[in-house]
This record gives structure tokens, C-alpha cells and sequence, in this order.
């Protein structure tokens, strides 16, 4: 007797966890997975417990609520990489913002400042945004570690990973860019041959001066150990490549950002298969270092097989990467891999195992869409973030309907 208590007590719990999660099922849908080539016609996606347990035609889900899609078009909900969502409020304001810091570089998280309510989450979440790599922005050689967070609004739950990459900026300016590469192999060589923090100071130093503090040390050997990548934000053809020879000799993980002019070598970026991190609207040079900018970039680097990950140009708008896809693919780059560039080439760089793709077992971030994606005038008809249905709410559509009476 006393061997089944806690057996009961386990069916128990187990029934009454069952009972509390709801359960969906979209029915007759078309279906974009992220992993095949071409898109499924009239597929049912049944939703348990968080994640699409299965995915078919004629699926019965007992006790689960049946959504018919008629046709309707849904996709693994799109991530915005580098933005400052959950950071920013305000751009002009400093008391509502938490992406810099003047103490720590390498080290410095946002981890824990993020804020899941911030007005700018529903915004961007009824533009199909279910997830945000959200990145500090600190000036200097590095501005700090990126973490994942959902876009539920959940005060506890909603940080994914924590630190899942470490940001570094190599442009014109101040300095040198030569310097900048030089400084930046300093650092990498000097947190491979320290095997203790004490070996630093304890007190943040300035970085351009070769300083470090512990935490910036533990940081930057997450990259030197392979634990995180290493994104640099960089636009030339030419430092393009001697990032890419850095990061050979080093032996570490590299992803680009920006890549203005990584059309102009394209070959080398994909035998270092190294993804690349880019917004498509870009054709206007912002530098000396973008004179090259083109609207096809991302069409010709996708051709040469490089990885390619989809941004926007802004925090506010970060829902624009899928305007950005759309215009990538009128240049050539074809719909489905548009579509990869915006949901699992970015989980699968940042190492989100079972996020960013339509398969059994993988969290259910769900988009159901009113027609193409990467239209503008296609709208967000219904989001689930790990299973839950979202209100496809926000700020804009309350005062249309309040005074409206939409």
C-alpha cells in the first residue's frame, strides 16, 4: 500500500496538469515548417502541453479546441535578432532605457532588466514577433551578451536563454579599424590563458585600454570554450575577411552582422560557414564602410550557400524584418529560404535547440497569417507562444477601437 501512494500521487498530479493545459487543434491549414523545401496543403497541428505533438491529415485531438484555418497560412512565429526590445521604451529618454552600460563591456547582461511588459512587446508581437534576441547597444569594442526572451508578456517566464552570444563592434572612427582586430585577439588570447578570474582586477577597466574585469573575462572565454558565438557588427568586404581569418586561427564560432558589401565576397563567407546577420532594405551607403551596398546582397550570399539571418533596422519596428525578407525575395532570394532567415537559421546559429520550426516535439510558437508573410498587406490573424493563445492586441488597435468603435 505504502508503494502506491506515491504512484497515485504522481497519476494525480499528471491528470490534473493535463486538465489545467489547454489543448488546440489547427485544422486544414497550410503549413510553412522551416525544414521542407515547399510548403504542406491541408495539414491539422495538434497543440499539448507547450509543443506540437503532432503534426498530419485527419488528426483527432480529444478535448482539444478545433480552429478551422480553411487554407490559411501559418508559420513558425519570426524572431528579431539585435534588437533592443524589453530594453528601450523611449529612445530619447535615458530613464527608460537599459541596453548600455559605462561599467562593464564584454560582461555586461541584460538578462535581467528585460521588461516583458514594455508597450513595444504587444507592438511588435501582432506583427508575428515571438521571440526577441534582445543585445545591448554600449559603444566600444564590445557591448555585451544577448539573451532570448518570448514576446508573452510574462513576468517569470518569459526569459528563453540566458547570454547566448557575445556582441562586438568592428567600424571606422575613433581608432583604427586595425587596431580594433588587434585589441580584439588581445582579449580573446588573454581570456584563453587565464584558468582563474582572480588573475584580473576586480574593478571594470576601460577596454580600448586593454583593461578587463572579471566578469568581462568569464564572458569572452565563453566564446575562446565555444559556448557562445561571437558577433561582430562589421560592413566591409575587406574586414569581413580578416574576421574570418580571426576567428580560424582562434577557433571560435563568428557571426556577422551587417555585411553591407558581403556580396563582394560571398564565397569565402560560406566556406567558413559563417551566418550572417543582415537587413535587406539596406542599398544606401550609411559609411565609407558600405559603399557597396546593394538590394540583392542576401540573394547573392544565399547562392554562394551562406546562412542567412534577417533583422530590421529598428527596435520600434522590429516586426519590419519580414518587409525586409519580401523585398530580398523580389531581388531572388527564394520565398522559403526568406522565410528560414526570419525563424530557424536563427535558433540553430544561437544554439535554440527545439525553437524556430513547425515539427512534433518543438515548442509551439505558432503564427497564423492572413495571407503571405512577407506581403504588407498581409495581417496577423492569431499567435500562440509555447502553446498559449495570444491576444493579438496592442496599443494602436485599443485607441483605433475606442474612439473608432472598430
Amino acid at each position: 500500500m505504502k508503494n502506491l501512494i506515491p504512484i497515485l500521487s504522481f497519476m494525480i498530479l499528471f491528470i490534473s496538469s493535463n486538465l489545467n493545459s489547454e489543448e488546440f487543434l489547427l485544422k486544414n491549414a497550410t503549413v510553412f515548417t522551416g525544414s521542407s523545401e515547399s510548403k504542406l496543403e491541408k495539414i491539422d497541428v495538434l497543440i499539448s502541453n507547450g509543443v506540437i505533438s503532432r503534426m498530419g491529415k485527419g488528426i483527432k485531438g480529444l478535448g482539444a479546441k478545433e480552429l478551422d484555418l480553411e487554407g490559411k497560412l501559418i508559420t513558425p512565429g519570426l524572431i528579431s535578432p539585435m534588437s533592443q526590445l524589453g530594453l528601450i521604451e523611449i529612445e530619447l529618454e535615458p530613464r527608460t532605457r537599459n541596453d548600455s552600460s559605462s561599467i562593464y563591456s564584454a560582461g555586461f547582461s541584460i538578462a535581467s532588466t528585460f521588461n516583458p511588459q514594455s508597450t513595444l512587446i504587444p507592438y511588435n508581437l501582432t506583427g508575428g514577433i515571438t521571440l526577441t534576441l534582445s543585445s545591448p547597444s554600449t559603444n566600444g569594442l564590445f557591448s555585451g551578451l544577448s539573451s532570448a526572451f518570448s514576446t508573452s508578456g510574462d513576468l517569470k517566464e518569459s526569459l528563453v536563454k540566458k547570454d547566448i552570444a557575445l556582441i562586438a563592434t568592428i567600424s571606422s572612427g575613433d581608432d583604427s579599424k586595425a587596431a580594433k582586430l588587434l585589441l580584439l585577439e588581445d582579449f580573446l588570447n588573454f581570456a584563453r590563458n587565464r584558468n582563474s578570474e582572480k588573475e584580473v582586477s576586480l574593478l571594470p577597466g576601460n577596454q580600448e585600454e586593454g583593461n578587463i574585469s572579471s566578469r568581462d573575462l568569464l564572458a569572452i572565454k565563453k566564446v575562446t570554450k565555444k559556448e557562445i558565438p561571437l558577433i561582430v557588427r562589421t560592413d566591409k568586404a575587406s574586414d569581413i575577411l580578416s574576421l574570418i581569418d580571426l576567428a580560424e586561427r582562434n577557433d571560435i564560432n563568428l557571426i556577422i552582422a551587417g555585411a553591407s558589401e558581403g556580396w563582394m565576397v560571398a564565397k569565402e563567407i560560406a566556406d567558413s560557414d559563417t551566418p550572417i546577420i543582415l537587413t535587406p532594405i539596406d542599398n544606401i551607403p550609411s559609411s565609407f564602410d558600405s559603399l557597396g551596398s546593394r538590394l540583392d546582397n542576401a540573394s547573392r550570399l544565399h547562392k554562394q550557400g551562406v546562412k542567412l539571418i534577417i533583422s530590421s533596422h529598428e527596435t520600434h519596428n522590429s516586426y519590419l524584418s519580414r518587409q525586409g525578407a519580401g523585398i530580398a525575395v523580389s531581388y531572388g532570394l527564394p520565398w522559403e529560404e526568406a522565410l528560414r532567415a526570419l525563424t530557424i537559421n536563427i535558433t540553430e546559429s544561437f544554439g535554440l535547440e527545439g525553437i524556430g520550426a513547425l515539427r512534433e516535439g518543438y515548442r509551439a510558437d505558432i503564427v497564423i497569417w492572413s495571407g503571405d508573410p512577407l506581403e504588407l498587406t498581409t495581417f496577423v490573424e492569431g499567435v500562440f507562444i509555447g502553446g498559449k493563445k495570444m491576444p493579438v492586441k496592442n496599443r494602436s488597435m485599443k485607441l483605433r477601437d475606442r474612439y473608432l468603435g472598430g
